[in-house]
């Protein structure tokens, strides 16, 4: 009976901070207008060429995740926002809900939501005409269902194929998170196999559950092979890669075109520090130069920097794990809008900004 009183305090407690966290978002949509960034236009354009049925000239750069969202909201950018403001909202809840779900401690879960629901820079993202909160939203919704896979008998294939497709969506926002429905699907054998289920059963079970994942991956493929010529998820993304090891990319090989590569990057990357401009961003901007110099197509020249790329990162993989630590202690510490001006060896890039996405 204790237990129950408690349950519905914390209840009560919880409406009314969803309540708070709606109206301040409320005040901030109506006083403010939706942020355009750099990559918004990308977005934009492919749901734009989904509404006509029309991919002509489609780059192969975005997945349709969020061009989709952008549908729902009949391409106003305003609903958008407030779309993603709702996801906010929901978002916030599923983290009070979670933690106190496993704590049982209402300050805990709440200070917890908090974290996330009035952190300035993801109200940042709210507002954002960028595919973040909408990932976020898919990711923490499979994560809910996931935790709750215990729940009574029953429907366990059911549950499975949820979590998969739901995580799907999240990767079709960010192609990122493709290796979340693999990371679900290695628990589910777990599980079944914890469940004392044949082994048979179990991989029946896993098979059918990862066919969400070959529809996705498989089916946009065929969209890129068909609009420009690359069976991928995304064309370009070996660039991204650069995005990692770009700090340190004096130690790729000297043989060709990586020299080629190399040679043009620390010249623009160096110069683009001298002016302020992130660290991150200077792999976009010298497609076109590389692209002439090497004779390389677009989606070649991606690949040759992935290649380049993880030549480095298994060279001194130190460097990219301090990378990543050290990304998030200046994530929270500026509140996640951070641009490194260090370019001297072994100095990593920041890896997370919100002044690009890297997918």
């Amino acid at each position: 009976m204790l237990g129950l009183t408690k349950k519905i305090k914390f209840e009560v407690v919880l409406i009314s901070y969803l309540v708070l966290i709606s109206v301040v978002r409320l005040v901030i949509f109506f006083a403010s207008e939706p942020i355009i960034c750099p990559d918004t236009q990308s977005y934009i354009d492919l749901a734009n060429m989904i509404s006509k049925l029309d991919l002509s000239g489609f780059d192969g750069l975005r997945t349709p995740g969020y061009p989709f969202i952008m549908l729902l909201s009949g391409l106003n950018l305003k609903i958008v926002v407030l779309i993603q403001m709702i996801m906010g909202v929901i978002i916030s809840y599923f983290i009070a809900a979670t933690v106190y779900k496993f704590t049982n401690n209402r300050v805990l879960s709440l200070v917890s939501s908090c974290f996330y629901s009035l952190f300035i820079p993801f109200l940042f993202f709210e507002m954002a005409i960028l595919s973040e909160t909408t990932a976020a939203f898919f990711i923490l919704l499979s994560f809910v269902l996931f935790v709750s896979m215990d729940n009574g008998k029953g429907q366990v294939l059911l549950k499975m194929l949820s979590i998969i497709i739901i995580s799907c969506i999240a990767a079709l926002t960010r192609p990122i998170y493709f290796a979340l429905p693999l990371l679900y699907t290695a628990y589910f054998i777990f599980f079944l196999a914890k469940r004392k289920y044949k082994f048979l059963k179990i991989l029946l079970f896993s098979f059918v559950s990862l066919i969400p994942l070959f529809i996705s991956i498989i089916g946009w493929s065929f969209v890129n092979l068909k609009y420009n010529n690359t069976f991928s998820i995304a064309t370009g993304r070996g660039f991204a890669f650069m995005e990692m090891a770009g700090g340190y990319i004096e130690l790729a090989p000297d043989d060709y075109p990586y020299n080629v590569i190399k040679e043009v990057y620390i010249r623009e990357r160096d110069k683009n520090i001298r002016n302020g401009i992130p660290h991150i961003d200077t792999i976009w901007g010298i497609t076109d130069e590389l692209q002439e110099k090497t004779g390389l197509s677009y989606d070649e020249l991606s690949q040759k920097v992935k290649y380049m790329c993880i030549k480095v990162m298994l060279k001194k993989p130190e460097i990219y794990i301090k990378a990543v630590i050290k990304s998030e202690i200046n994530f929270w510490k500026t509140f996640g809008i951070l641009i490194m001006t260090e370019a001297n060896v072994p100095t990593p890039s920041s890896l997370l900004t919100l002044s690009k996405e890297v997918y």
